[in-house]
């Protein structure tokens, strides 16, 4: 066994400060994470902040994981800040909306803007040899992942290493969408491009109350009482995929294992959720199943799922016209139109709706 294969998986029953930060100090000894940290030094944490959502939709990283982390990164003698660019609203307004305002004031953490890129050349990247990053994710001394567990309808799930998507600085996201296109393989190798360059000095996934269904915005929150620690992301997420009951590897762990980033053979989770797996298994976002489908390309245009735009609940904001990679939509007699033959299937315009107003169905179903 080696520590990129070992994930710490605690039941912790709630949001309560006490048990989270005790999770926390079990999850540390337990795999050795107190030597990631040296006093003074300048942490940045990158929690979920996707939309503005108010902790209790369960679309962002809890405020309490951030004040338990907090504490505990503060008790041996780090300077903390926060950012991340989120694919809807300001990172002000998510701080906001999330609850993180007083955790900010009470532990003394700096908000940080990713709004100034830098060009990283790589040759040995797998798709982005080029890549536009947020300056942020290399001005810290270390990087602390605070993912949220959810079920995601291009991927499968959003764990840790899908989290640090949020270090591409605002619409750059579309355009690397937009290169993937309906390669959920492809878009896999972006995410890894990204985790590779970033390297978190450890990783945690939000999991006491999760999403599942439509996610990773739309979905029905579910308690399930998971805190879970790795020092490697792939690991981490494969892990908590298994445990959630994934029935199938998503994009990520399998791209993971294909490019010897994680070993499921000998990957191990510890502690006490390993004897409690989740029990119904989340339920999975309809259009991950579908772009899963095996089979011929004529019925992959049949089955695949598409959005559609429910004409009561939009409000014509435009967030989705503003948003699509492909250009596919726009706004015609007060309502909203998808080109389907421009469409990529990356349902960016359901994840970012601020009102719920797309919708994923098959083809034959949208007409």
């Amino acid at each position: 066994m080696t520590e990129k294969n070992t994930a710490f998986l605690d039941l912790v029953p709630g949001y309560q400060p006490r048990e989270i930060v005790a999770s926390l100090e079990r999850g540390f000894a337990c795999l050795g994470l107190g030597g990631t940290l040296r006093p003074g030094d300048r942490v940045l944490l990158k929690p979920n902040l996707v939309v503005p959502r108010s902790p209790e939709k369960a679309v962002t990283t809890h405020p309490e994981i951030v004040r338990g982390v907090a504490k505990l990164l503060k008790d041996c003698g780090a300077r903390l800040f926060i950012g991340d660019s989120p694919g809807f609203g300001t990172l002000e307004r998510c701080l906001e909306k999330g609850g993180l305002k007083p955790v900010l004031r009470e532990m003394d953490i700096t908000p940080v803007s990713f709004d100034r890129a830098r060009t990283i050349h790589d040759p040995d990247n797998l798709v982005g040899k080029r890549l536009e990053l947020a300056e942020a994710a290399f001005e810290y001394d270390q990087v602390v992942n605070l993912a949220k567990l959810k079920t995601h309808g291009m991927m499968g799930s959003t764990l840790a290493v899908k989290n640090l998507f949020g270090f591409v600085v605002g619409f750059n996201k579309a355009a690397w969408h937009f290169r993937a296109g309906h390669d959920r393989r492809l878009f896999a190798r972006i995410m890894l491009d990204i985790y590779r360059q970033v390297q978190p000095a450890w990783n945690l996934v939000d999991g006491i109350v999760a999403m599942e269904g439509e996610g990773p915005t739309h979905g029905q929150a579910r308690k399930c009482n998971l805190l879970a620690l790795g020092r490697k992301a792939p690991a981490l997420d494969y892990l908590v995929e298994e445990w959630a009951g994934f029935k199938q590897m998503t994009p990520l762990s399998t791209e993971s294992r294909n490019l010897g980033l994680l070993d499921p053979e000998t990957a191990r989770a510890l502690g006490p959720a390993v004897a409690q797996p989740l029990k119904p298994p989340l339920k999975p976002a309809r259009a991950a199943q579908a772009a899963t489908f095996p089979g011929h390309r004529i019925w992959h245009r049949l089955l695949v799922r598409r959005p559609r735009v429910s004409s009561s609940r939009c409000h014509r904001c435009g967030v989705c016209i503003q948003h699509c990679p492909a250009k596919a939509m726009q706004l015609l007699r007060e309502k909203v139109v998808i080109d389907y033959r421009k469409c990529i299937s990356c349902y960016c315009c359901q994840e970012l709706c601020p009102y719920g107003a797309v919708q994923v169905k098959h083809a034959f179903n949208l007409f």
